[in-house]
């Protein structure tokens, strides 16, 4: 299958383009290859070269810059992913949209399926559950992928930040105002593959097993990489940040688990995995 991975260079599209090589051929594109607010551009190159899947990974990502410069969140997160749901369509591809446990408030005690009411707190939320909905309404044969709290390996990753913060500060100060499911690129990408093989197209929770605040991923992070700095709680207050997060995302996977045969590591194999592959990736 001709695959057109886009935001190739991003922590998933990376992890994306390696682990559905092993079995496609991949169109590896990023916004040097193709800019997806531009929509006459974006149809003009899928049409041409007419791929069986477009996978859209690209993204705005950064909270407080999605607060600031809310147009350039929507362009990316809604206008680009409607354009290339159009390109899908007008090509006949198939398309995978990543979205996101940020269009949930946080305000549930019980995990979110996909039924679950969306109600995002933050224009990265919003942005991007515009952008779930229109792919899903353009292209009826859309996996929309919800999932949480990436990792992977690319610089400034949130395992390389905290060994960072251990490197130059001698303790790692992390709030515990958030419980999610940390997920790692390379889990979530082999999610993606089996998605992709049972044609069952639809919205699916795909996160790492389990749940954690900020601090209790730190402290992981450092046990297993054999570190002795301490994790010292601060205060959300006291990070000084504008977007409003959720205070609790976790996402019920069972949808997924039944439609693929299949169950992601938890969070803490996660990132055994991401650190036995450290090395080897370049990081």
């Amino acid at each position: 299958m001709k695959i057109a991975v886009i935001g190739a260079k991003g922590m998933l599209g990376r992890e994306l383009c390696r682990v559905l090589g092993s079995r496609h051929q991949i169109l590896a594109w990023d916004i040097e290859e193709i800019d997806i607010t531009d929509r006459p551009g974006t149809l003009e190159i899928l049409s041409a070269e007419q791929p069986e899947l477009i996978v859209n990974s690209a993204v705005f990502v950064d909270l407080e810059g999605c607060e600031t410069n809310p147009d350039k969140a929507w362009q990316i997160n809604a206008v680009g992913a409607q354009n290339l749901a159009l390109a899908a369509q007008q090509a006949r591809s198939a398309l995978v949209y990543v979205s996101t446990d940020y269009i949930f408030d946080g305000k549930s005690e019980t995990d979110y399926d996909e039924v679950s009411q969306p109600n995002p707190l933050n224009q990265y939320g919003r942005s991007k559950l515009a952008g779930e909905r229109l792919s899903l309404q353009i292209c009826p044969r859309t996996y929309a992928v919800r999932t949480a709290w990436l990792f992977g390996h690319t610089p400034n990753n949130y395992v390389e930040r905290v060994l960072k913060a251990a490197d130059t500060e001698g303790v790692v100060r992390m709030p515990v105002d958030q419980l999610e499911s940390p997920t790692y690129t390379g889990h979530l990408s082999e999610a993606i593959l089996r998605l992709i093989d049972t044609g069952a197209y639809g919205i699916y929770n795909v996160t790492g097993l389990g749940a954690c605040t900020r601090a209790g991923f730190a402290q992981y992070v450092l046990q297993q990489a054999d570190r002795s700095e301490p994790v010292e709680i601060v205060e959300a207050v006291a990070l000084k940040r504008f977007a409003k997060r959720p205070v609790r995302s976790v996402l019920d996977c069972r949808l997924y688990q039944l439609v693929a045969g299949h169950t992601l590591p938890d969070w803490q194999q996660g990132i055994r995995d991401y650190l036995a592959n450290a090395s080897r990736l370049g990081n």
